[in-house]
């Protein structure tokens, strides 16, 4: 399927939240505005000295942060640790953050980087899934059309089977977009390509990720009979 645009766009809608799974719940900022100072001001405040400013910044980003490696890794542990590198790293490097560049952006670049990183270092990543997707991992991730938690489970369980077997752009736009929760606006600037080609990745996205949910549900449906 070719990408269709129309004066730079997409043929899509702005925000089609056609979702395999529903949005994240929302209980924490993705990376938009938030209580308390701006994010530049922490950054002035790290820079002049006051480590308080930069906690005031992990706490702001930590949750976003770990769902967004958690959707490269699929691993909860591994994205604990990655999240935490991020951080410690975004804080040695802080002097090289541009004056005029959003911090946030940046410190999601370093976190993608070291989950790529991660990936390369753990070849055989996709072979382990079933024994490192724990409760607490599964239940960042939405599960909706579920009647039960055993089905809620096992839909998550089939959403992140899916995510690894996404290509790579898609799975980075699926992961941005419903699983931090991030607008396709953000996303674009994070990734530093048009907000049509995000929109695209998202909507193929999305779309094979309902076939591969789909068909997990039909073998675990022919195993019962």
């Amino acid at each position: 399927m070719n990408e269709t645009r129309t004066g730079g766009g997409s043929s899509l809608q702005p925000e089609d939240d056609d979702l395999p799974a529903q949005k994240p719940r929302g209980q924490e900022p993705a990376g938009g505005k938030a209580d308390g100072p701006e994010d530049g001001e922490l950054v002035r405040r790290t820079a002049a000295g006051d480590q308080q400013a930069f906690e005031n910044l992990v706490v702001r980003y930590e949750v976003p942060l770990r769902k967004l490696v958690y959707g490269y890794v699929l691993d909860w542990e591994t994205a604990e640790d990655v999240a935490q590198d991020a951080f410690l790293l975004a804080f040695r490097k802080l002097d090289r953050l541009d004056e005029h560049a959003a911090f946030k952006s940046w410190l999601y670049r370093i976190a993608i980087n070291r989950a790529h990183d991660e990936l390369r270092r753990k070849s055989r990543w996709r072979r382990r899934l079933d024994s490192n997707v724990g409760d607490e991992a599964l239940a960042e991730l939405p599960a909706v059309g579920a009647e039960s938690a055993v089905e809620a489970r096992l839909l998550r369980r089939s959403i992140v089977r899916g995510l690894a077997r996404l290509p790579k752009a898609q799975r980075s736009a699926v992961v941005l977009k419903d699983v931090v929760g991030m607008k396709y606006v953000e996303i674009a600037e994070l990734l530093d390509c048009p907000i049509g080609t995000v929109q695209i990745r998202v909507h193929r996205g999305r779309r094979s990720l309902r076939r591969l949910i789909g068909e997990a549900g039909s073998k675990a449906g022919g195993g019962r009979r």
